[in-house]
């Protein structure tokens, strides 16, 4: 059996339908590193990260005088001619860092007025993370959260796990966009979702994490940056707010019809000052959202469904501010 091969166009290809071969095709995208800690790893697997232990390993932390037990091949002879007492060099050890997902996948991420859906981003940008950090050798779980369900996913290195990973996603997020097709169930929003989701996540989470949240942080609470904060203590956590063009600007003046499915209300944006006032509301809901992240001592970036893939920085810490990009 010839398996079909797989483009790097298939990831950036715009289309508000998954498939598994897109979400393969993201580790075309995947060609940063997983950055190191900000805050150091605490995980007990040999990796690629420093660790706050101290022991036999690559990166050279200090010289101390000679204690019982010191291996004798690490004294430093040059320190120990000099002041006449016998030191010895520490070095610092690898560790592996293990890389969390948590993607939002409610109601109100299946939404998207020009190249794709924001939930479509959200599990593409999530594939391209989970194969830098699987190419780097490091463990990589995921929480996928929906309005009534949670599915975890315990980390892992095995490619095999991974690629289940991705399937779950997939799955996860197809069966709500064909029942959105089909009107098999109303659009839903529990305001309660994320935070019971970053909730979870302080359980399933090992000190020393990388964490990146993909959604539109439309029910942020209180509840939420408590969570945020406690994660925030012992891990590195990226925030990545989608957004979409509609959200932040109204293109042209008419009066135009909103749902959700349920019910509908009408807007006028020909009014005087209206698409003024509609920019400004997306403005302070992004500044305020921003400051949300920074109290809790998270990296945060606006993200776009109209800006390509590889727009979107892998590593936190190259872009700490609001995206100026408007559509």
């Amino acid at each position: 059996m010839t398996q079909k091969p797989i483009t790097s166009q298939q990831a950036g290809s715009n289309s508000i339908e998954l498939s598994l071969e897109q979400l393969i095709a993201c580790q075309y995208w995947a060609r940063e590193s997983i950055p190191l800690p900000n805050k150091k790893s605490k995980a007990h697997l040999v990796g690629g990260h420093l660790s706050p232990y101290k022991g036999r390993g690559m990166e050279f932390s200090e010289v101390r005088q000679y204690q019982p037990g010191d291996d004798i091949r690490t004294i430093d002879w040059k320190v120990t001619a000099r002041t006449g007492e016998v030191h010895t060099k520490i070095f610092q050890e690898e560790r592996e860092r293990p890389v969390f997902l948590l993607v939002d996948m409610q109601d109100s991420m299946f939404f998207g007025s020009k190249k794709r859906f924001k939930s479509t981003l959200a599990c593409l940008q999530a594939a391209r993370v989970f194969w830098t950090a699987h190419n780097s050798g490091n463990r990589v779980g995921a929480l996928l959260s929906t309005a009534d369900e949670h599915v975890e996913l315990k980390p892992s290195n095995r490619r095999q796990n991974g690629l289940r990973l991705l399937q779950h996603m997939l799955e996860l997020h197809n069966q709500r966009l064909q029942a959105i097709y089909q009107q098999e169930k109303p659009f839903t929003i529990n305001s309660n979702a994320l935070s019971d989701a970053l909730s979870r996540l302080r359980h399933l989470v090992k000190g020393g994490s990388l964490i990146y949240i993909f959604s539109d942080f439309s029910n942020l609470s209180e509840a939420c940056k408590q969570d945020l904060i406690h994660l925030a203590q012992h891990n590195d956590i990226h925030a990545v707010m989608i957004t979409d063009p509609l959200e932040q600007s109204i293109p042209v003046a008419g009066e135009f019809l909103l749902t959700d499915g349920d019910s509908t209300i009408a807007l006028n944006s020909a009014r005087p000052g209206f698409k003024n006032r509609y920019q400004e509301m997306f403005h302070d809901k992004l500044v305020k959202t921003q400051k949300f992240f920074q109290e809790a001592q998270c990296s945060f970036v606006e993200y776009s469904t109209t800006q390509e893939l590889s727009e979107f920085a892998i590593n936190p810490y190259r872009n700490r501010s609001v995206s100026s990009k408007r559509a």
